[in-house]
């Protein structure tokens, strides 16, 4: 087992039952970390243990899980009493704007009682799971680092926006005294809910998904993500934010690789910008949550590079290959099947 630095201290983890929470509670447990997982209710304490048994991990001694509402500041409040670290892994992921309510009050206002209770407890350190959605488009390259402002304009995506807000959150925090971390990353790569962020892919490309776009964008495998976070609190840079993201993949080399983890015939359909937007216009009005919107489409067929040099320099760290995190993501997906 790695040393555990943080010694006796206690840590708080928020969404411990979501894709990068629950990665971050099992690496502190086997840190033999003291570990508080605050979740909603039993229902998310349970989807965490799914992903326990996916990786034949057993609870350890060292978590004890905490009811709340995110939402709620007493809960937030109660649930950092005699904590010195948190995590702060809870958020509402939807690129669907008829969800910008819910997005707001979990990402923003969750964010914010999040900050509140740190400031008000005197916590050691934050590290806030913020997104690349809250960094803005270089103007002068087609590289995005931590340098890109975040610019507002009428095709911003609602979650974008509450991404963007929830990080001011952590800044105005900073402001007053709290220390704290950033890390903003690319799409996650990891073992999760199946039905929910970039895990629902497998899912979908197991099903025999024959179209792809012709976009790109950055990846990142929970792992990775998990260490950075846990390399940035026991270190002693504060104030700053990090891009986390591997490398950059096309869609179609994406889908044909999850395809191949899965044993499945790949995508071989290359779908027209405009005819995806058809489809997305017309999902719009038979359907109030729509699984393909304007700004899915938009996404689907941009290409964006993000720069991972600063994080690499900081904590002379090395992603892995995301291909081989896909083949192992796969793996598990097939054999959650069979049981």
């Amino acid at each position: 087992m790695e040393q555990n630095l943080f010694g006796n201290k206690q840590i708080l983890v928020t969404g411990a039952s979501g894709l990068v929470g629950v990665h971050v509670i099992m690496y502190l447990a086997r840190l033999g970390a003291n570990i508080r997982a605050f979740v909603r209710n039993e229902d998310s304490k349970q989807k965490a243990y799914t992903v326990f048994k996916a990786y034949n991990c057993c609870e350890s001694n060292t978590i004890t899980w905490h009811f709340g509402d995110i939402t709620n500041y007493e809960d937030v409040y109660n649930a950092m009493k005699h904590i010195d670290y948190v995590f702060h892994c809870a958020g509402y992921v939807s690129f669907n704007n008829a969800h910008m309510q819910i997005m707001y009050d979990v990402n923003v206002l969750g964010t914010k009682h999040v900050v509140d209770a740190a400031l008000e407890h005197g916590i050691t350190k934050l590290c806030h799971v913020s997104s690349v959605a809250a960094i803005g488009k270089s103007r002068t390259s087609h590289i995005v680092d931590e340098t890109c402002e975040f610019e507002y304009t009428k095709h911003t995506g609602a979650y974008h926006i509450t991404k963007y807000c929830g990080e001011l959150e952590v800044w105005r925090g900073i402001a007053e005294g709290l220390q704290a971390v950033i890390v903003n990353p690319s799409v996650i790569i990891g073992v999760g809910d199946w039905y929910s962020s970039s895990s629902a892919l497998f899912g979908t490309i197991a099903k025999g998904l024959k179209f792809y776009t012709t976009g790109s964008t950055g990846y990142v495998s929970v792992h990775d993500v998990v260490q950075c976070m846990v390399l940035l609190m026991q270190s002693n840079i504060t104030s700053q934010r990090f891009i986390l993201s591997a490398q950059t993949v096309d869609y179609k080399s994406l889908f044909s690789a999850i395809a191949d983890s899965l044993h499945v015939k790949r995508p071989h359909i290359a779908i027209k910008q405009w005819q995806m937007k058809l489809v997305a216009i017309l999902l719009q009005l038979v359907s109030k949550n729509p699984q393909i919107t304007l700004h899915t489409v938009n996404s689907a067929f941009s290409h964006t590079h993000y720069s991972n040099h600063k994080i690499c320099e900081a904590l002379s760290y090395s992603f892995s290959n995301i291909f081989d995190d896909i083949s192992t993501v796969g793996t598990m997906y097939l054999k959650r099947l069979q049981k």
